[in-house]
């Protein structure tokens, strides 16, 4: 049964029950605490301690008494935040700790630009804990705040840039924009404390709705099609582009796809005779497909490799691409079908017609585009 209790991070009086962890969690034999904060944090469970009798793990409980109000503040809007992008979460002490330290990064991040009166909250989409991304606010601007995974390359930062201005200088395709720090750099560098270095950028704001959440009656032919303008403009852009010798992404390649074949062959020691003879006609299509193509770059180039319709945002009727932590060398195909499975066969239709109206796809795409589906799935 329910009982009433103080919420560890925003205080109001909340119910809570003692469960066993959810079957997604590591380890389901746990006893969990789950917490209903409709109001405020949404829903969440603490890691618990059965010995003597269930209670929450008394060392979640010590790291919150070490912290501020805002800090508080700042578990409660991240948890309601990720609740509300369908993330759930079990927090147990190291989490928690992820949390605060990125908290110090991003506290430590906004004194490097010109921003006044800024406050920042995390986005809680996809909930990243190596690279953190945080929302600014300003008295009248918004922007866009990256905490990178220490040890994240500077060329891999620099190489982002350099494709997003190519994007908008190039195929009119209008990204995010960078924001110079105080120093007039793109990429700055915080480390508040004792902490490790961590590099950080600043991007503008794009007006609008994301496509996922746009309004039906809002996904109009004309749209359609310039989406898939967008994509084709894109994939020129990544065709045609000089690339400077520091420039480094990762490679999505026949290489990166044949390991994960083989890994899918090794993994489901229980799959039987009928998957695996699917799983090994598959590698065949796939080499097939590499021998009759090739990795020029009319066939693989730069790719956003996340292209999801939470990925574009629809501003004033455009298409705009966001969130290129993914973005790297892989086949152009991959990333028309990321997004082009999302549409009905009468919305492919009008999508490909918008992309062929900037590059052709090759004659037997359909079944390309097939392949890669399946490939998909691994």
């Amino acid at each position: 049964m329910a009982e009433k209790r103080s919420c560890p991070f925003c205080g109001t009086q909340v119910e809570y029950a003692i469960e066993n962890s959810p079957d997604w969690y590591r380890d389901p034999s746990l006893p969990v605490y789950r917490i209903d904060c409709h109001d405020k944090c949404r829903q969440y469970w603490l890691e618990a301690i059965s010995d003597p009798h269930p209670q929450i793990d008394p060392a979640i409980l010590a790291f919150l008494d070490s912290l501020d109000g805002e800090q508080r503040l700042f578990i409660s809007e991240s948890t309601r935040h990720a609740c509300d992008n369908g993330i759930l979460i079990v927090y147990n002490r190291n989490i928690l700790q992820y949390l605060i330290t990125d908290w110090h990064y991003a506290k430590a991040a906004v004194t490097l630009y010109e921003l006044n009166n800024v406050s920042f909250q995390i986005s809680g989409i996809g909930f990243d804990f190596a690279n953190m991304l945080f929302f600014l606010h300003t008295a009248d601007a918004r922007f866009t705040l990256r905490i990178y995974q220490a040890g994240t390359s500077i060329d891999k930062i620099r190489s982002e840039i350099h494709w997003l201005n190519a994007l908008w200088n190039t195929g009119q395709i209008r990204p995010l924009a960078s924001v110079p720090g105080r120093d007039g750099e793109m990429i700055q560098c915080s480390a508040p404390n004792d902490l490790p270095s961590r590099y950080a950028t600043v991007y503008n704001w794009i007006p609008g709705e994301t496509l996922n959440t746009l309004p039906t009656e809002e996904k109009t032919p004309k749209l359609i099609r310039r989406l898939g303008s967008m994509v084709g403009r894109m994939h020129h852009v990544s065709e045609t582009l000089e690339l400077p010798e520091w420039f480094t992404r990762p490679r999505y390649d026949k290489d990166w796809i044949n390991e994960k074949i083989e890994a899918s062959l090794g993994s489901d020691t229980d799959a039987s005779a009928k998957e695996l003879a699917k799983l090994s006609a598959l590698s065949s299509r796939f080499s097939q497909f590499v021998t009759q193509q090739g990795e020029g770059r009319d066939v693989l180039g730069l790719i956003h490799s996340d292209l999801e319709p939470h990925n574009i945002i629809i501003s004033e009727g455009q298409p705009c691409p966001i969130d290129v932590m993914e973005f790297g060398f892989g086949y152009y195909i991959s990333d028309i079908l990321t997004l082009s499975r999302h549409f009905s066969e009468d919305e492919q239709t009008i999508f490909f017609e918008g992309y062929q109206e900037i590059r052709s796809l090759p004659p037997d795409y359909r079944q390309q585009l097939d392949l890669f589906e399946e490939l998909r799935r691994l």
